[in-house]
């Protein structure tokens, strides 16, 4: 599929449908929570969703810098947001598969690091554990995953990780 918007653009555009002032300029932490809420409803929209209490030490930690964050958003119900947001997803990009493996700000910027969606037969959430695994340096949970989930051989198992690592950019 032919993505003409940048997964950037994307989460920058669906993080600000949270603001209580789109126009205004949010704190730091503001930001980076409605772009944890962005990337949390876009992988949700397409089957990737987690227990979303599992999420809660991840908001919980940027609050703690700055209890004022909540008043810069348009809601306290995280819930509430985040279903917007997937609506959102579903409404305005409903053929984009692809899997979000790392958002967050960088500087001033929005990074966003991608996965195409998945191909059929594949495990998608088995995909994301391995990329996910991979890309935080976590190389033999990553072997130990592939050798239980695919049976694959440790020697195997490590071909693919460093393979992927190759992909991800990751020395």
């Amino acid at each position: 599929m032919n993505h003409s918007r940048k997964m950037s653009e994307i989460m920058k555009e669906m993080a600000g449908r949270l603001l209580r002032n789109p126009n205004g300029v949010p704190s730091s932490e503001t930001r980076h929570i409605a772009l944890m809420f962005a990337n949390f409803a876009w992988n949700e929209a397409i089957g990737l969703g987690h227990a979303r209490t599992g999420y809660r030490s991840g908001w919980e930690v940027i609050e703690a810098e700055n209890p004022n964050v909540w008043s810069e958003l348009k809601s306290k119900d995280v819930d509430a947001m985040i279903d917007e947001l997937v609506q959102y997803k579903r409404t305005h990009y409903p053929a984009d598969g692809r899997r979000i493996l790392v958002c967050g700000m960088v500087e001033d910027n929005v990074h966003v690091e991608w996965l195409p969606a998945a191909s059929p037969g594949v495990d998608s959430r088995s995909q994301m554990t391995l990329y996910s695994l991979v890309r935080a340096g976590e190389r033999e949970e990553a072997i130990r995953h592939l050798r239980s989930t695919q049976r694959m051989p440790r020697h195997e198992a490590a071909l693919k990780v460093d393979a992927i690592a190759a992909e991800l950019g990751i020395p």
